[in-house]
């Protein structure tokens, strides 16, 4: 079920039963003072390995679940400028095999012992996720570890998922009235800086021109326990749990990371405007954006 159909069943549940709750409440007397609510802690410890990896744990028990994720510090936005889209590619290779599990293997691992799993390229990140019951996180954490340090990066991959990239941009965005144009055009528009302004899907001559050693040399870069954060949450012994992460992932080598672009805007003095014919959407759409102050400013 989509998410907002959930939270529209949510709202209606809670307009029909607040009602009915109240009536078989007796009125609260004048002058009672309201009950404060309990405060609501949530138990988060912060570990860094030896090599750079950073680990966030996070003890809950409501349900016997492991929640494991990644997150490496590369994204469309901040990729080199002559390797667009190898953000988003990498994504796709992260699945293709590993030192230890074949081709799509994890996610067997992960889907036959009832989880679920996924990933996603954000504009500084791209993170994977698992979902598992808890009794299977030694296993799961293995895996993960398995494929940040030995991914089956071969020609025969490689070709593979550039099929697979450009045809997941051609038919989801290429060939969809309006193509995504509200993250994807517009960005271009209205921003200066390269970093924030080029097409975020990749050029796809420059995912046809990727070489075997340029994507091996992206993965050694990027794909490293100095570049990533591992989170795991769920009704896990944090003690335990921290001393499987040193174990398979405390030997991988760190990297030299590339130097974090500059990602300012000049300031913008005046409005812009851009439009542009869509053969495939029948009603004009129209989409604004805003350029916002610095994150933690007082603006």
């Amino acid at each position: 079920m989509p998410a907002r159909a959930i939270t529209a069943a949510a709202a209606a549940a809670v307009l029909t039963l607040g009602p009915v709750l109240d009536a078989q409440q007796p009125p609260a007397r004048r002058g009672t003072a309201a009950s404060v609510p309990s405060k609501v802690t949530v138990p988060v410890e912060y570990h860094k390995l030896d090599n750079g990896l950073k680990v966030v744990l996070s003890r809950d028990t409501s349900s016997p679940t492991a929640v494991v994720g990644i997150y490496y510090a590369i994204g469309f936005r901040i990729e080199p400028k002559d390797r667009t889209g190898f953000a988003h590619l990498f994504e796709h290779m992260m699945f293709q095999g590993s030192e230890h599990l074949g081709k799509n293997e994890f996610i067997s691992l992960v889907e036959s012992n009832g989880g679920i799993l996924n990933g996603s390229t954000r504009f500084d990140f791209t993170n994977y996720f698992q979902i598992v019951p808890v009794h299977t996180l030694e296993t799961v954490l293995w895996a993960e570890a398995d494929r940040m340090w030995g991914l089956k990066i071969t020609q025969d991959n490689l070709t593979n998922q550039q099929g697979v990239v450009k045809n997941e941009v051609k038919v989801t965005v290429l060939n969809q009235p309006y193509g995504g144009f509200p993250w994807l055009d517009m960005p271009q528009h209205a921003n200066t800086n390269w970093y924030n302004a080029h097409n975020f899907y990749g050029d796809l001559e420059h995912l046809d021109a990727a070489t075997l050693g340029d994507v091996q040399q992206f993965f050694k870069t990027y794909y490293a326990p100095n570049n990533a954060a591992l989170v795991v949450s769920g009704d896990i012994d944090t003690k335990q749990t921290l001393e499987w992460v040193r174990k398979y992932f405390g030997g991988i080598p760190s990297s030299r990371l590339a130097a974090q672009p500059d990602i300012s805007e000049p300031r913008q003095e005046k409005e812009k405007h851009a439009s542009r014919e869509d053969p495939l959407a029948n009603r004009p759409a129209l989409a604004i954006g805003y350029h916002f102050p610095q994150r933690d400013t007082p603006e």
